[in-house]
């Protein structure tokens, strides 16, 4: 593992932490289970290494991350997406991304083709796919950030039974 990316992505986790720990929560958001999305991705995600995307991907679409994964994730089951953050060499920041983990575990990025660190969320492809269909619109695609549309529903109750992936091996 590259001491580099062990070390951005600790950076992007203590990032989330920070983001938490500075949020007050407004009494209507007393009872949820979650107060931000950070504090989500922070509970139920975990870090993972970028790995070179396959010659069998093509680069895609700057800019539409989550377009390029769900996209991959539903033609290609031996990909899962992912979504939470991330951290750019050309960006300072951890920023809200989606990214796709291969079947040995490796995230790959057919949005920045470049090498970046991660910490999210594996989300199963069937249920990203009924969430998608279920909004019947595509100004937000982003699980996490689009999820206002529901209601606020993961941050209220959490992440629902089969919204979580497994890694294939």
């Amino acid at each position: 593992m590259n001491t580099d990316d062990k070390i951005k992505r600790q950076q992007i986790k203590e990032y989330l932490e920070a983001v938490v720990a500075a949020t007050e929560t407004p009494p209507q958001r007393a009872d949820w289970t979650y107060r931000r999305y950070e504090e989500l991705v922070l509970r139920c995600g975990f870090p993972m290494q970028w790995k070179p995307l396959p010659e069998t991907i093509e680069p895609s679409i700057p800019q539409f991350c989550y377009w390029n994964c769900q996209k991959l994730a539903l033609a290609n089951n031996s990909l899962t997406y992912a979504e939470g953050y991330a951290l750019h060499p050309d960006v300072g920041f951890p920023i809200a991304h989606a990214w796709l983990l291969d079947s040995d575990g490796g995230a790959i990025d057919p949005t920045w083709n470049s090498e970046a660190s991660y910490f999210g969320i594996l989300l199963s492809t069937k249920w990203v796919q009924s969430v998608v269909a279920a909004r019947n619109r595509f100004d937000n695609l982003s699980i996490l950030d689009g999820n206002y549309l529901e209601g606020f529903s993961l941050l209220k109750e959490g992440l629902p039974s089969g919204s979580l992936a497994q890694l294939l091996r």
